[in-house]
């Protein structure tokens, strides 16, 4: 079963090592994906936020 396990794993065509991220410091600009991110983030309504009638 565990060989079956593995093998699964395997196929799956990913990785078994993680891909090394590097650590963001606050000086760092954002990349282009970064700042796409934090606007879509922002643009969101927030789920604990009351709505005012």
């Amino acid at each position: 079963m565990l060989a079956e396990a593995e093998a699964a794993t395997a196929d799956d065509g990913l990785s078994l090592r993680p891909k090394p991220v590097r650590i963001r410091r606050p000086e760092d600009p954002l990349t282009p994906e970064e700042i796409d991110l934090r606007e879509r983030l922002q643009a969101q309504s927030h789920p604990n936020t009351e709505t005012r009638s």
